[in-house]
């Protein structure tokens, strides 16, 4: 049977059955997440399952911290944490020694050299991490990231790839609960990397033999029947390049738009939805073309950082862009190294106001204030894309903290014609993501203070009008229902975020620019710019 993978097959990458985010696939994040988020988790719920089920009856408490194993129900989470344990011991062993070398930093780091401490590094940190003084004089570890991928807690064997065949509603939140084995529930057992599952994805597009593929996964015959369901005979839509001369933009939802100037794309931050997910009318991934020139990634934040559907482009995608980052903090992962592990190719990484010129596409990294609990993380940019002679500035979650940056900006990269601009003015306190990777814990208070929000909607008019952004789409504020199990959110008129969107768009009213909120779907189009 020669079929295709059908578009509502939806995709899940799993590190110990939890969903791969980014601090969750590296191997010295994923350690220390393992160890002070995962298992604990685990361990809470079996103490008390009905006490989780109590707390997730009440629909307001999706997002909290409480355990839904569906119908695995408690002893597929008793068998999790089984596996786990046996089959996460470098990346336990890691975690231990990560918090065993910051002690010692701790105690001994007092301006005195730090050359002798080498001998106290445990195997697991040999030859993967430097031991550094800051310029404040505290001492602390920095981690050789591509080594880090060569090392036992990469953890291969610990990965999953969990098909669905189609989008599950009630699903859990990921970061509270994991993906347990379920009925309805194909899982391949094979690295992200393995050149499988470029196999499987190109099947979106050209049928494949689904019985010798897998055979390939290794499939026995009650998977196969599975895996069956998962393909379709239907021939796939085709995408419609953009021939008009100008620029078009369409919507995918959250952070995800596309760009086509004469059949050359680029996409920014790719989260994308699926057919028949119970949603009908946007953009999925279905509707993307064959190949994808430019992909462009903001920052890694797993809402858009999605593995999920990076792998599934992985051989569509000429380049990805992604920032620069500091290189070898915990808080602060190499995008480049984790793509580059899991099998991309031609990665390029931006600096603030360095450029990419690729075909007729400029793609400028501009730095990106606030969203990242005050931390000192690089791996962030704010893409501006020239394309067609129009500009188009994703400032994401950015918030305009210092204004005068753009106006230094502004002198650079020349007309705006369309500001992208998230208004999560609330945000998560920076225990929810950055918690398991700090030295040492912070007060509720202070996390609070420091969490991940954008900007309010004065600040960004502010921003439009120093940049003379000719029109405003306020996106990415994660409350696409499709996206619900990644970000926790929901359309809510009342919540604060979209009352923001609405005092911008008065506010940009007031001044005759045109301020729109994206939700579902959406496609608008620029004429080629004229030449001056």
């Amino acid at each position: 049977m020669r079929a295709y993978l059908s578009p509502a097959t939806v995709v899940q990458p799993l590190v110990h059955r939890w969903y791969a985010v980014p601090f969750v696939a590296a191997p010295h994040t994923g350690a220390l997440n393992l160890v002070k988020r995962h298992l604990p988790a685990l361990r809470g719920y079996l103490k008390n399952p009905q006490q989780h089920a109590r707390a997730l009856a009440d629909p307001s408490m999706f997002g909290a911290p409480f355990i839904d194993p569906g119908p695995a129900g408690p002893q597929g989470v008793a068998d999790l944490l089984e596996r786990t344990l046996a089959a996460g011991e470098a990346r336990i062993r890691l975690a231990e020694d990560i918090d065993t070398m910051r002690a010692t930093l701790a105690k001994n780091g007092d301006g005195r050299a730090l050359a002798p401490l080498y001998q106290d590094l445990p195997p697991s940190l040999r030859g993967t991490t430097e031991l550094v003084y800051d310029t404040a004089n505290n001492a602390g570890l920095r981690f050789f990231e591509s080594l880090l991928y060569r090392t036992p807690a990469t953890e291969p064997h610990a990965q999953t790839v969990s098909l669905l065949e189609r989008h599950d509603q009630a699903q859990p939140f990921v970061y509270s609960s994991p993906v347990l084995p379920a009925p309805g529930r194909t899982d391949l057992q094979v690295p992200f990397a393995s050149e499988l599952l470029d196999e499987l994805f190109a099947a979106r597009l050209r049928p494949v033999d689904v019985e010798e593929l897998a055979a390939k996964f290794g499939l026995d015959e009650d998977a196969r029947a599975g895996f069956r369901r998962l393909f379709t005979e239907q021939e796939p839509r085709r995408y419609a390049p953009n021939r008009t001369g100008g620029v078009r933009m369409q919507y995918f939802g959250h952070a995800s738009v596309l760009l086509d100037h004469d059949g050359f794309t680029v996409l920014t931050d790719p989260t994308l939805g699926y057919d028949g997910d119970g949603f009908e009318g946007h953009f999925t991934i279905a509707d993307l073309p064959e190949t994808i020139d430019v992909v462009v990634l903001s920052h890694g934040h797993s809402d858009h950082f999605s593995l999920e559907t990076l792998l599934q482009l992985r051989r569509r995608i000429g380049t990805i862009v992604v920032p620069r980052s500091s290189g070898g903090s915990l808080a602060d992962i190499g995008l480049r190294s984790m793509l580059e592990h899991f099998g991309f190719r031609n990665v390029v990484e931006l600096a603030d106001m360095q450029s990419l010129q690729a075909g007729p596409a400029t793609i400028t990294a501009l730095p990106f204030l606030g969203e990242h609990g005050e931390l000192d993380i690089r791996a962030k940019m704010v893409p501006m894309v020239r394309l067609g002679g129009r500009g188009f500035l994703f400032a994401t979650d950015t918030s305009p903290i210092d204004p005068t940056l753009y106006d230094l900006v502004a002198r650079e990269i020349g007309t705006v014609d369309a500001l992208f601009i998230g208004l999560e003015c609330v945000g998560a306190p920076l225990t929810w993501l950055y918690g398991p990777l700090l030295d040492t814990p912070i007060s509720r208070e202070h996390s609070l203070e420091r969490g991940l929000k954008g900007s309010f909607a004065e600040p960004a008019d502010q921003l439009a009008q120093r940049l003379g952004a000719q029109q405003i789409f306020v996106y990415a504020l994660g409350i696409e229902p499709w996206l619900k199990h990644l970000t926790g959110c929901w359309f809510d008129p009342e919540a604060e975020q979209l009352r923001q969107e609405v005092i911008l768009r008065d506010l940009a009213g007031q001044r005759g620019v045109r301020s729109e909120l994206l939700y579902l779907t959406a496609e608008r189009s620029w004429p080629t710019a004229p030449q001056h």
